[in-house]
């Protein structure tokens, strides 16, 4: 009879710890572009929210600039799968901190509600396209003034 005791305890226990898990099972972002505390450049005209389980309705996603405002031409959020929301912009044009905040339901029905920054700091100007051109360009020069004095020492020698 002593033995049922603690072993009523364990299976009241456990039985439990089963009820509270789904209580608590809610899902959350397992990757978002950019990322939290990211500093970016090029060209940003969109935000990916990744999230680890399925969520419906498709969440609210909205984009603040460094001044506080919606970002222009913020688009209504797009599903590209059941657990992958987007919501797209016009290009990002000021240097600073833009802040992303969402709202959705997890599958037990609970809303949440988050949010994360990242800097935008644009490009010097100088077309992305036009970067591996210059490296080339300036490693092809190095080259010839390399070579050219490897040739003026040997020209030089007695």
């Amino acid at each position: 009879m002593r033995t049922r005791r603690p072993l009523l305890l364990l299976a009241l226990l456990a039985a439990l710890v089963a009820l509270a898990v789904p209580a608590t099972a809610h899902t959350q972002i397992q990757r978002a572009t950019p990322g939290p505390g990211e500093s970016v450049g090029g060209e940003v005209d969109s935000v990916v929210l990744d999230f680890l389980d399925p969520v419906v309705p498709t969440p609210e996603i909205t984009v603040s600039g460094p001044d506080g405002a919606p970002v222009a031409g913020l688009q209504p959020v797009e599903m590209l799968a059941d657990d992958v929301a987007v919501a797209r912009f016009d290009p990002l044009t000021e240097a600073g901190e833009y802040q992303v905040d969402y709202t959705f339901l997890a599958l037990d029905g609970d809303q949440q509600v988050s949010a994360h920054t990242f800097t935008f700091e644009p490009d010097d100007g100088l077309d992305l396209a036009v970067r591996p051109l210059l490296a080339w360009l300036v490693g092809g020069v190095l080259l010839v003034l390399l070579v050219a004095a490897v040739l003026g020492r040997r020209r030089s020698a007695p």
